[in-house]
């Protein structure tokens, strides 16, 4: 059968790419690996409970945000019900070494007044700051339907790190843990972090923070309804092994069955590190080939999911950051495991009933796993007990630093080579590839005609990361003033 359009990878922006595609008359086929879409953001379920596994929250959905308009074009604003965090305190901050705890209520001017009493000496440099955020996290295109798309990318490059602005409140280092500590859900260390990455990411929280009940799984299954009804067709359990190219542009796709679909356009969702080896040798430059293979990968994590006997209600409705010491929030993993910084959450929130499960990040190094990598699917032996190890120191540095948290049993422990299995990421970057400072990411279009990408490399992580990667890349075929122009009638 021929496709107008082939896109590889069924995730959040290859799934938001089809529909788009399909909505505008294009014939649009999904290939993906694994055995069911969006595999990543799906979440699963152990003893009765369901974890996410790639959502958690999302910012810039309440009154006036820029992905309503997003939602509201592709449909899902009525398939998904969301619930707002705690208003005087969505994101909590714990400072291990003295016990203390900050909060960051939502908006904008309840944030300033907030951290204006809490560090008084600080708030002209707050509003500043803060003032800084609210110009800046917007600027991103498809957010911003009047934005230059053509700026699009460059800060990233020339910009100043979020360390280095964060100077200014180096006599407050609590403060500086508040409003670093986001760098943990984008995956980049502040010193290599564009400030603007930090704007985009935590702005977004700043301004609204909401959950969709029944978490990443509905967003996925409303998607998948979605593309249903567009006649978009989407086939698991399939690999590709080769982008086809003709005398001047794509053709289509080979599997490694060996079965091929012609088509005239290929996006191409996954890790861009990648895309060198499905192409022939003439397909693209050299220099953006290895350009693309040394692209730089947002840090791992091990990821804890786990139950409790006794109900998790001081994480309803908020996350908790927590740091062994004040300062610029520290995301390697070169210390050891007790004294790293984490992120906690409850699991399936917004329902009904008590909070019974936990979600963990911890910054981890593929290092400390690559010993226990093979060729061949499958784990070797010893594996399996050094996992248990690694399980109970995690779980009890998670009761010492939270006393709430007396009562847990793990359930699953996802660690850089699960990561790796499951997003194909090199090393377990847990975001994919990062937005550095000095770094070029990759625009959707490249010079081989037909041929585009999209997913976070191109954009951020996140709901909005990833959504946003979709228009993008979709307004780069159907017209960039075409696409916005439909958003514009959907605010």
């Amino acid at each position: 059968m021929h496709y107008d359009s082939i896109i590889i990878g069924a995730g959040l922006s290859g799934l938001t790419c089809a529909l788009l595609l399909a909505r505008s008359g294009r014939r649009v086929l999904v290939l993906e690996q694994h055995s069911r879409p969006a595999p990543v953001v799906r979440g699963f379920r152990r003893d009765g409970i369901y974890f996410d596994s790639g959502f958690h929250y999302a910012g810039g959905l309440g009154d006036g945000g820029p992905l309503q308009p997003l939602l509201r074009h592709l449909g899902l604003e009525d398939k998904l019900q969301l619930f707002p965090y705690a208003a005087d305190g969505f994101d909590r901050l714990r400072v291990a070494s003295s016990g203390e705890e900050y909060l960051l209520p939502v908006g904008f001017n309840n944030i300033r007044r907030y951290l204006g009493e809490k560090f008084p000496l600080a708030r002209s440099e707050i509003a500043l700051y803060l003032d800084e955020i609210v110009s800046q996290w917007r600027n991103f295109p498809y957010l911003d339907l009047n934005a230059d798309l053509a700026d699009f990318g460059m800060e990233t490059v020339h910009g100043c790190s979020l360390r280095e602005r964060l100077e200014v409140f180096s006599a407050w280092p609590e403060l500086q843990s508040l409003l670093s500590m986001h760098s943990l859900l984008y995956g980049v260390p502040p010193e290599w972090a564009p400030l603007t990455l930090n704007a985009q990411v935590a702005g977004s929280y700043y301004h609204s923070v909401h959950g969709i009940v029944g978490g990443g799984r509905r967003l996925v299954d409303a998607l998948l309804e979605l593309l249903a009804e567009a006649g978009v067709d989407i086939r698991c359990n399939v690999a590709v092994s080769q982008v086809l190219v003709g005398e001047e542009a794509v053709s289509g796709v080979r599997l490694q069955s060996g079965d091929e679909f012609p088509a005239r356009e290929v996006i191409a969702t996954l890790n861009p590190t990648q895309l060198p080896g499905l192409l022939p040798a003439s397909g693209l430059r050299p220099a953006y080939l290895k350009r693309l293979k040394n692209l730089r990968q947002t840090s791992s994590a091990y990821i804890v999911f786990a139950s409790s006997r006794q109900s998790l209600e001081f994480l309803r409705g908020r996350n908790l950051f927590v740091q062994p010491r004040a300062g610029v929030f520290n995301l390697r993993a070169d210390q050891p495991l007790e004294e790293r910084s984490f992120y906690l959450a409850g699991a399936d929130q917004g329902r009904d009933g008590a909070i019974r499960g936990l979600i963990g990040i911890v910054p981890a190094h593929y290092e400390e796993v690559s010993s226990w990598q093979t060729p061949e699917p499958g784990r070797p032996e010893g594996y399996a007990a050094w996992k248990t190890g690694i399980s109970d120191r995690l779980l009890q540095m998670f009761k010492k630093r939270c006393p709430q948290l007396s009562e847990l049993e793990l359930l699953e422990l996802a660690t850089p080579l699960t990561l790796r299995d499951y997003s194909r990421a090199p090393e377990g970057a847990i975001y994919g590839v990062g937005r550095w400072l000095g770094q070029y990411n990759p625009q959707p279009a490249t010079r081989l005609p037909g041929l585009f990408l999209s997913g976070q490399a191109v954009t951020a992580p996140g709901l909005l990361g990833t959504m946003v990667a979709g228009y993008l890349t979709c307004g780069t075929i159907l017209g960039h003033e075409h696409l916005r122009g439909e958003l514009r009638a959907c605010r």
